[in-house]
């Protein structure tokens, strides 16, 4: 919900700009993005293969790490066409989806 938010705010504060300028900026920030979602799925494998998610929160998590990484049009293989719409989109379902994983996982423990 908070990132939500900061990403909502974010793009309030990015409407001034052009699109071309926020679609550049956005271009830039994206492979650090890309990194901390990858890390954060890294976090989670261990309670995937130990079968410590529920079969949902597995499948969302495993679903919203292929939207930015796996097939075609995945965003952290295509961000020379990333866009402040498909970032924020993508990235914030992504980050809400590996964050509800990552606090299911901190209660098995």
């Amino acid at each position: 919900m908070k990132r939500t938010a900061i990403l909502a705010a974010a793009a309030v504060a990015l409407s001034a700009c052009t699109t071309t300028d926020i679609d550049a900026g956005i271009r830039k920030s994206l492979p650090q993005i890309c990194d901390g979602a990858q890390t954060a799925f890294a976090v989670l494998q261990p309670f995937i293969v130990a079968g410590k998610l529920s079969a949902k929160t597995e499948a969302a998590a495993i679903s919203a790490h292929d939207s930015l990484f796996e097939g075609e049009a995945a965003l952290c293989k295509r961000t020379d066409s990333a866009t402040l719409a498909t970032v924020l989109v993508a990235a914030s379902a992504a980050a809400l989806t590996i964050s509800t994983a990552v606090r299911e996982a901190k209660r098995a423990l």
